[in-house]
């Protein structure tokens, strides 16, 4: 499947380096004139919109070709999260049109498992691709597992998920001998893209609607995916299908101290599903994937969190809304801020003070203080 002809998957982390460092980049190498035409127009704009730490260079190539071969994969990835499952459930299960049905998914070692040179990374990358590798035999579809050293590259980069999120694109670029046109699942949707402009926070939430579909070349077409649902009306679509009760994993210990791929049901992302799930009258469906106790023991608490802060959170406030459709009960405001700030004191003091204050004397203060 690799497109040894071309350097498309080496432009975007040197990409990413040169607007780090400062440093302008020449590839030794062809590339496909469409992303090259598209990163000297388009991305090096959005990434230096990104973080105040990117900033434009010149990136120069030896010369432009299209890869060979005759691609025929139309991939996805499949990471049995909620994002993955509802990609693979709307452009698999759903899809009748053979030239956009899934016929393989993938699963790559890109920096999403851990640092490269941590020795658990791979083995929680391969943990992990073990535990998926049931659902595509079920679904009847090949999973090809990638490994890579791109991420390898961008540990010293201090600019949040942007060297990975690059990575995972690379690998696409990778494999465009084999592939023609490539599904990204989503993580925000277009309405949640406009009111949460995440800089220097979640790139996702920044601009991966405009931004993914500018990666494609003139052989293979990167399509984002889901941009249409919330994630809590992605949990709700995929609810009664037997693949998700089955395997659904949206767990984020992988990149806590921890080998084990399985859902700790008490993380950010389980606590978040379980509850979407409870909302819909779901969660004891998923019994077999999710330990139900221990969510119990810390749903109230989520609870309260998702209520406090579900202007700042798109998930938050999605399950927040599901609530309100479903007539399931959340704990009022006032409940939740006064358990938050018992569990949590000195956040709350600080975020009062900021409240006061305003952001701008704030920060002035805290880094006079620190200083």
């Amino acid at each position: 499947m690799l497109a040894d002809d071309v350097y498309d998957a080496f432009v975007l982390v040197p990409l990413y380096l040169g607007m780090y460092y400062k440093q302008d980049v020449h590839i030794h190498g062809d590339v496909s004139k469409k992303l090259y035409k598209n990163v000297i127009n388009y991305v090096q704009r959005i990434l230096s919109d990104y973080s105040e730490k990117l900033s434009k260079i010149n990136l120069t190539v030896d010369g432009f070709k299209t890869a060979d071969g005759e691609p025929n994969i139309i991939g996805a990835g499949l990471s049995c999260g909620v994002d993955s499952l509802c990609t693979v459930y709307d452009k698999y299960v759903k899809e009748n049109d053979e030239d956009y049905r899934i016929n393989a998914l993938f699963f790559f070692n890109t920096g999403w498992h851990g640092d490269f040179y941590d020795e658990r990374t791979k083995i929680l990358c391969l943990n992990r691709y073990n535990m998926n590798k049931p659902a595509a035999d079920e679904l009847g579809l090949p999973l090809y597992w990638v490994d890579s050293n791109f991420h390898a590259f961008t540990r010293e980069c201090k600019v949040v998920e942007c060297g990975g999120y690059l990575s995972n694109y690379s690998m696409i670029l990778g494999l465009q001998r084999a592939i023609k046109k490539y599904y990204i699942a989503s993580s925000y949707s277009y309405d949640e893209m406009h009111k949460f402009d995440r800089r220097n926070g979640d790139m996702s939430a920044f601009c991966e609607a405009y931004f993914i579909p500018l990666l494609s070349t003139e052989t293979v077409e990167i399509i984002i995916d889901g941009c249409e649902y919330e994630r809590g009306r992605k949990t709700e679509h995929i609810s009664d299908w037997n693949i998700a009760q089955k395997y659904l994993n949206p767990c984020s210990t992988h990149s806590q101290d921890t080998e084990d791929p399985h859902n700790c049901s008490k993380c950010g992302k389980c606590l978040r599903t379980m509850l979407t799930l409870e909302i819909i009258g779901k969660l004891k469906n998923f019994s077999g994937v999710f330990d139900i106790d221990t969510y119990n023991k810390y749903s109230f608490a989520y609870k309260c969190d998702t209520v406090v802060n579900m202007k700042k959170d798109a998930h938050k406030l999605e399950n927040c809304m599901l609530a309100k459709k479903y007539n399931a009960k959340m704990p009022s405001y006032f409940i939740s801020i006064i358990y938050s700030f018992k569990t949590n004191p000195l956040y709350f003091t600080k975020r009062l003070m900021r409240k006061i204050l305003g952001n701008t004397i704030y920060d002035f203060l805290k880094k006079t203080l620190k200083h």
